[in-house]
């Protein structure tokens, strides 16, 4: 076994226990980033949440001991906050290199799960609630520590009436390194600020950029930004306004005003809650002059309409309508960064919900036809040579691979469809910036290390379910090396491809790699 491979904890009929000290009683469900447990405190004799933190299985042993290393601080740091609508953390454990980090039980649902079952709710009422959240998130800001993940799904109602922040888990410091310098976008799609889609650090307004966005969800029913893919998701977020909200009211332009794409443009934590308690009220509320435009002065904003003109002190920001008739998605985990292209996928990304299509390995050998590797890869035996769950066809300076993508642990064929769509997204999001790459095929006779430079990856349509598309290009700009990866249900796979003779067309490079991935994605349908 692997230094990487994540050994999940079983818990027996009532008796194990962790540090001598929780004994665990049952699962409670997946929450962002991993298993959240019952356990009894034996010591303090009471019951206690203790969430089972699922590091990424595609970390390096020295990544995963950094990561695990972070957390665990982030825990501590969230452990120091004393506030009511923060979800309190007791204890923070290593076991079996992972983090372990014991919390207090809250009893009732969360808020994705009351507007999913209750339906939208009144805008005074989403905007008290936005008021507690604010407060809290306020509280974690004086002490240098972000949330960066604020969503739905992390804003707890307890039964007896408290509204608790909870994940704090993914949260850091001020002065500590992010975690998506392992390549991974801490966030879920719709509800990360256009900054932090950027690459950026962000700061406190990101936050408020991400409560906004849970507002919007809470009082219109679906997230500011929905699409048919995590990419689509990601490209409007980055490029269009949110839609403007239908439900709202006289919260409408106040979420417009936090939503601006740019943290200057958006109204400071104090003016925020100034205008969710004239909602609150029952009032119009004003739009203030951004935090770094000059202080405090507000203009008068109009409570309806479908576009919002926003009058500022200095200039005047449009934020421009679009089409509300996207429908609804329950969006992934994560998402990534990514060049988009001139033609995005138009296939609809499934549902996690969705049952996963492929449950037994896929036989990637028979994916293509002799005809076919004829093209691809003319001097390789077609019968090819199974690596790795997949398949690879090699000859001299000419080669095709593909591989099935880690998704769960080791056994691909065991993934959800929501696994999969967050694996697809983590994937997108390590290939989403320009970096150099160091790489060598022996198989193909190139047993030199190359480093090259490797472009960001772009949109590509018309493989799978969704896919992208990389490249390795020399010192003048010539193709060496290109890939695709493609999710198709709970499937996500990785198609490389070498051929020394196609150096310099670029273009038939590109066009043989992408043909390659669509005839094994359209075999793997038939072989299904």
């Amino acid at each position: 076994m692997d230094n990487n491979t994540i050994v999940p904890f079983v818990p027996g009929p009532g008796d194990s226990t962790i540090a001598g000290r929780y004994r665990v009683l049952r699962a409670l469900g997946q929450g962002g980033m991993g298993t959240v447990w019952l356990a009894h405190d034996e010591l303090l004799q009471r019951e206690v949440a203790i969430k089972e933190v699922q590091l990424p299985p595609s970390l390096t042993q020295a990544e995963r001991a950094e990561a695990c290393q972070r957390t665990m601080r982030e825990a501590m740091a969230a452990a120091q906050l004393r506030h009511p609508g923060i979800l309190k953390v007791h204890d923070v454990l290593q076991v079996n290199g992972l983090p372990w980090i014991v919390m207090e039980l809250l009893r009732g649902r969360d808020l994705k799960d009351a507007v999913a079952q209750d339906g939208p709710w009144p805008p005074e009422r989403t905007a008290e609630l936005g008021l507690r959240v604010l407060d809290a998130l306020s509280a974690a800001h004086a002490q240098g520590i972000q949330h960066r993940d604020v969503k739905p799904a992390n804003v707890f109602l307890t039964d007896d009436g408290r509204v608790v922040l909870t994940d704090f888990g993914i949260a850091r410091l001020e002065d500590q390194a992010t975690i998506t310098e392992s390549g991974l976008l801490i966030g879920s799609p719709g509800f990360i600020a256009p900054e932090r889609l950027r690459g950026e650090r962000g700061g406190p307004e990101s936050d408020l950029w991400s409560l906004a966005a849970t507002l919007y969800a809470t009082v219109e029913g679906t997230a500011p930004y929905v699409g048919t893919s995590p990419m689509a998701v990601l490209r409007d977020a980055l490029t269009l306004p949110p839609r403007p909200p239908q439900r709202a009211g006289h919260l409408g332009p106040v979420l417009m005003a936090m939503l601006a794409r740019e943290p200057y443009q958006r109204p400071g934590a104090q003016a925020a809650a100034q205008l969710l308690q004239r909602v609150a009220r029952g009032e119009a509320a004003l739009a203030p002059v951004p935090a770094k435009s000059g202080g405090g002065k507000v203009a008068l904003l109009a409570a309806g309409g479908l576009a919002a003109l926003l009058a500022v002190v200095g200039g005047v920001v449009w934020l421009q309508s679009r089409s509300p008739s996207v429908p609804p998605q329950t969006a992934p985990r994560s998402t990534a960064v990514v060049t988009p292209s001139a033609t995005p996928s138009a296939t609809p990304t499934p549902s996690p919900a969705e049952s996963a299509r492929f449950t037994s390995p896929v036989d990637f050998c028979a994916t293509l036809t002799a005809r076919q590797l004829k093209t691809l890869v003319p001097k390789a035996a077609p019968a090819g040579k199974p690596t790795d769950n997949g398949c690879s066809w090699t000859a001299q300076g000419n080669g095709l691979s593909v591989v099935p993508k880690r998704v769960d642990d080791d056994d691909p064929w065991n993934a959800g469809v929501e696994a999969a769509l967050e694996e697809f997204a983590n994937k997108l999001n390590a290939n989403g910036s320009e970096t150099k790459i160091t790489w060598q095929w022996s198989d193909i006779g190139m047993t030199k290390r190359i480093t090259q430079r490797r472009p960001p990856a772009t949109e590509l349509s018309g493989v799978g379910d969704e896919a992208f598309r990389y490249e390795y290009l020399n010192s003048d700009g010539r193709i060496e090396y290109a890939s695709v990866v493609f999710r198709l249900s709970n499937m996500v796979v990785g198609v490389d491809y070498v051929n020394v003779a196609m150096i310099g067309d670029n273009a038939r490079i590109r066009d043989t790699v992408r043909d390659a991935a669509r005839q094994i994605a359209e075999a793997m349908n038939r072989q299904e």
